[in-house]
């Protein structure tokens, strides 16, 4: 009875193989009732078999598996062209079904829609509903194994499927060890495309479930992705049945982030923000970016401004005012400056000040607007102008003390000001109770006090200070180094820890007087740059260290002394060489003078005495 069976299966599937469909022309083709009974019989043999078989069943034998991963349907379009397809040709693709259930039906796992076409054409008159179709029987492992990937396949390649249930079959297989690579390649896509799919997991299901029934675009559920989830549901709840555009819900979803197009990202940069611990975020297709933390894109803008400010009031300015928004009256009840031959007065400088005014439209980031005088000053500067121009310089204007500018380039004073913080800083680290101090006073002056530009002497943002020369490097320096030295002394081995928390436990182990070397090290980083006084704070943790300047760095012909004026020269050796000196100083070309200056500071110096020696063995710039 067995081998009677096999055979009648054998005969069957040869007889309904893809290969033996095809019939001559004018032939009849074959009975269906005939087709019913040899498939019924194929059922019997084919319950035994443990390998995937081709097969052909009734439409009355199948039923859509739970297992297929396609949840929504296709267009209105789509179908009925696929419909118009089956009338006309049949199914030219096999279904994939799972073996028979408890009910003696098959479930579809591959081929929902065609499975949904052919019971309409039953329907609708159109087949019958023993009309058999091909199909590919699973073997059981098969169904345990890849059933969603083999559902996703079918649904894949026809049809596009609604993005949220390609999200749900991407994770159903990632869930099971495939990884994105791998899922891509399986379909022919880049990993990119299952990325974006995989993040509408970053979604709240009832925005999910909203895109679905079509109350929101795709574009609303990328901006949605932007914000942790219970930031979109509280959002979602506030919204109710109201109507918001893209702009409306970004705005609701990130209160206090800005995006990378922002005047303030642009003139920080987002490497810079990142550095000082700023967090970014990124839409579904990372196409918008986001940087989550405006008052530390504030602190960060007001920081570099003040650096600009700073050179302002090293030139002679009274004040200076810093603003990160512009307005159309941002100079209005200002006096201003007269300009003398391009110039503005010195002496008229210390009554005035300038506002750094950072720009949202401009092409240019930052206008500088110089010579504004407050009204409290106007009075002052009246009756200066009117001594000066009576040539009465007694009274009280002459309690007013101008500041004494070093009449070096603004270049210079720069390359200047990045030699003496290296060695400021190698001083303040050498000296941890100085750097403790600083550090404590910096930190609460933050915290306590209103006071802006020039309040504390760290920059606190957490970031290494150190500027380089535009002419010399500072390799010439000393204390570069020393400061190498001093970090390979150091006990880092805790910055190398895995996790956080070991890393914060090794650190708190370290003895005080090693923490204190770290702190002292980490302090002196952060040191603003200052020269000539330019920077009060600054010079106030300065003038507690016995800085020897001239131990670390020495001024050179192509550093300093080729770019200061003849008469700034002779003014610096003057002191010790004597009036004959000055004579012969006066007539040279001021490169052979500048040549020579290096000579007495850096060169064997014969015919000087002890005394001039030591002089410009300790000779520096103004300003150190």
């Amino acid at each position: 009875m067995t081998n009677s069976i096999q055979a009648q299966a054998t005969h069957t599937k040869a007889i309904h193989s893809p290969a033996s469909q095809k019939t001559k022309a004018g032939s009849p083709k074959p009975d269906i009732a005939q087709k019913s009974a040899t498939a019924a019989n194929s059922v019997v043999a084919l319950a035994t078999t443990t390998k995937p078989v081709l097969m052909q069943l009734q439409i009355n034998q199948l039923v859509l598996s739970d297992l297929n991963v396609r949840k929504e349907g296709a267009s209105t379009a789509d179908d009925e062209q696929l419909y118009a397809s089956i009338l006309a040709h049949g199914v030219l693709q096999n279904l994939l079904v799972e073996p028979q259930n408890a009910q003696g039906l098959y479930p579809v796992l591959g081929g929902g829609r065609r499975l949904k076409q052919l019971i309409k054409a039953v329907k609708n008159n159109k087949l019958k509903p023993t009309t058999l179709v091909p199909v590919k029987l699973l073997t059981e492992e098969e169904v345990a194994k890849f059933a969603t990937e083999l559902s996703l396949t079918e649904n894949f390649m026809r049809a596009n499927m609604h993005p949220v249930d390609e999200f749900y079959a991407f994770a159903n297989m990632v869930n099971k060890g495939a990884s994105i690579d791998e899922v891509a390649a399986r379909f022919g896509v880049k990993a990119k495309f299952v990325q974006q799919r995989m993040k509408l997991s970053m979604v709240a299901p009832v925005v999910l479930e909203a895109y679905k029934a079509g109350k929101v675009s795709l574009d609303i559920v990328i901006v949605f992705t932007i914000a942790s989830l219970e930031k979109q549901v509280e959002v979602w709840e506030m919204v109710g049945d109201r109507r918001y555009n893209e702009n409306q819900f970004r705005n609701m979803l990130k209160e206090t982030a800005v995006d990378a197009e922002h005047y303030l990202a642009q003139f920080v940069g987002q490497d810079e923000y990142e550095k000082a611990g700023g967090v970014i975020t990124t839409d579904l297709f990372s196409d918008e970016v986001y940087l989550d933390d405006k008052a530390l894109l504030e602190s960060l803008a007001t920081a570099k401004l003040e650096i600009e400010a700073a050179k302002l009031i090293a030139q002679g300015w009274k004040w200076t005012q810093i603003k990160l928004v512009s307005e159309f009256d941002d100079i209005a009840g200002f006096g201003r400056l007269t300009l003398k031959e391009g110039e503005y007065d010195a002496a008229e400088m210390a009554f005035a000040g300038c506002l750094l005014v950072l720009e949202r439209y401009n092409s240019r980031p930052v206008s500088i607007y110089k010579g504004l005088v407050h009204k409290d000053d106007k009075k002052a500067l009246a009756q200066f102008q009117s001594s000066v121009q009576s040539g009465n310089n007694d009274g009280e204007v002459k309690k007013i003390e101008l500041k004494d500018v070093s009449g070096y380039s603004a270049a210079l004073n720069d390359d200047l000001r990045a030699q003496r913080l290296i060695i400021a800083k190698h001083a303040l680290m050498s000296a941890p109770s100085v750097a403790l101090d600083t550090l404590h006073f910096s930190v609460c002056v933050s915290v306590f006090s209103d006071a802006h530009y020039g309040g504390r002497p760290l920059h606190l943002s957490i970031n290494d200070t150190t500027c380089h020369p535009k002419a010399g490097t500072l390799t010439d320096n000393k204390a570069v180094q020393l400061i190498e030295g001093v970090k390979a002394s150091l006990n880092l081995a805790w910055v190398s820890l895995p996790t956080v928390t070991e890393r914060l436990n090794a650190f708190c182990a370290l003895d005080v007087k090693e923490k204190e070397k770290q702190v002292a090290f980490a302090t002196a980083s952060m040191l603003e740059a200052s020269i000539d006084s330019s920077h009060a704070a600054a010079e106030a943790v300065i003038s507690k260290l016995d800085v020897k300047w001239s131990n670390y760095w020495r001024p050179t012909a192509d550093t300093f002394f080729k770019r200061v004026s003849a008469t700034c020269l002779i003014d610096m050796a003057k002191p010790v060489m004597g009036e004959q000196w000055v004579l012969q100083a006066a007539a040279l070309k001021k490169k052979d003078l500048a040549i020579q200056l290096d000579s007495l500071v850096n060169g064997e110096r014969k015919g000087l005495d002890d005394a001039q020696k030591a002089y410009f063995d300790t000779l520096m710039p103004t300003g150190f």
